[in-house]
């Protein structure tokens, strides 16, 4: 990105690291105090969901003294009135592309060739590694499957401990409702914590990883519990996570903020509700939303092993499309957004201005497709 698209017109590249982190800021570009005079580009929340509370210090930082007759533009990989309020407040240019599915096309690359399993043994998977804060709902989700006595119908993950679990319920900065608490109450603290996968011991792994065995794991569930990093706050926003379900050949379910299923099918993929209930999709309140999602793997857990072998025949149309396309022309529609919203970006700061603040546009667009779909 950095020689093909902001070099050829002098743009710098900031971005922290270790990546996802903000311990130490690194840059991209010419290595004297020029750099100062070079408009620049701000890598971080391409990654990670951005908030106003914890990160407006990084983003003031990143432009302190830097001329004014240089844009600001942030890349980011989430669509919401939040990022919308920060740009504001901050005098950013907002260039939004899809970091994670670049993400996902690297690390999943193997699994191209990965021979498809053609029966399941359980219902449903889920995976659950980080556990508080923001990702508690993922608590408040395995608390509902207890409820509903189905553990044991699916592959689980569960890295949250016993004093994670009261930590975040006595917490009053948790995003949990005092519905979810008590069903933490009730039903996680009365139980074995943390609870691992039960086959080939996996323990939920870094959603990078898929190698052949943590594709036969997941193989071996019909649908995966897709667990996003963001599901509270009005964001759309995906990771890597809600493809490696595709790579597999799985359907899933998706807890994630209101609209992501949409979202996604807007890179054209497919989802599954002519066999679940998608609707949660829509419902803004994060109970009803949990409630909503659980009911499902409910509904699914009461299937047979024949019954789930069936659906899974059925949706093979899907199946295919999805993972074909994750593999085909994913590629290419997120390489153009990327290079297309940076081009947006100059153009917008471009607009009506007949002075020297004006920036040099990109020569040869298409070149850079080529080149990085290359």
């Amino acid at each position: 990105m950095y020689e093909h698209l902001l070099r050829p017109v002098n743009f710098q590249l900031r971005y922290c690291y270790p990546f996802g982190k903000t311990d130490t800021l690194l840059r991209r570009g010419n290595e004297s105090d020029f750099w100062l005079q070079s408009p620049l580009v701000f890598c971080h929340f391409d990654q990670e969901p951005i908030y106003a509370h914890d990160e407006a210090w990084l983003i003031d930082a990143v432009w302190m003294h830097r001329p004014h007759r240089f844009p600001k533009i942030l890349a980011n990989s989430e669509r919401s009135e939040i990022l919308k309020t920060i740009c504001r407040s901050h005098d950013l240019i907002d260039w939004y592309f899809f970091y994670h599915g670049f993400a996902a096309l690297d690390w999943y690359r193997d699994a191209v060739y990965f021979e498809p399993v053609p029966q399941v043994q359980r219902a449903y998977l889920s995976y659950n590694h980080l556990t508080r804060s923001k990702r508690a709902y993922r608590m408040a989700l395995t608390a509902r499957l207890h409820q509903r006595d189905i553990l044991n119908s699916g592959i689980i993950s569960f890295h949250g401990t016993k004093e994670d679990c009261q930590q975040e319920i006595l917490d009053a900065e948790s995003p949990l409702s005092e519905i979810s608490r008590s069903l933490i109450q009730d039903h996680l603290l009365n139980i074995d914590l943390p609870l691992t996968a039960d086959f080939a011991n996996i323990n939920g792994a870094a959603s990078a990883n898929l190698g052949w065995i943590e594709y036969q794991t997941r193989s071996r569930a019909l649908f995966s519990v897709v667990n996003e990093t963001v599901f509270f706050d009005p964001k759309l926003h995906l990771t890597e996570k809600i493809f490696q379900p595709i790579v597999c050949g799985r359907p899933f379910l998706l807890a994630a903020a209101p609209g992501n299923l949409a979202y996604l099918r807007s890179y054209g993929f497919q989802t599954f509700s002519d066999f679940v209930d998608e609707s949660y999709d829509n419902e803004i309140d994060p109970d009803k939303r949990l409630d909503m999602i659980a009911d499902q793997i409910y509904i699914i857990s009461q299937l047979s092993l024949t019954q789930l072998n069936d659906m899974l025949h059925n949706m093979q149309p899907i199946l295919l499309h999805n993972k074909n396309h994750f593999f085909g022309d994913f590629k290419q529609i997120i390489i153009r957004e990327l290079v297309n919203n940076f081009d947006t970006c100059i153009r917008r700061w471009n607009n009506g201005r007949l002075d020297d603040k004006q920036m040099a546009l990109h020569p040869d667009l298409d070149a850079v497709i080529k080149k990085l779909f290359g």
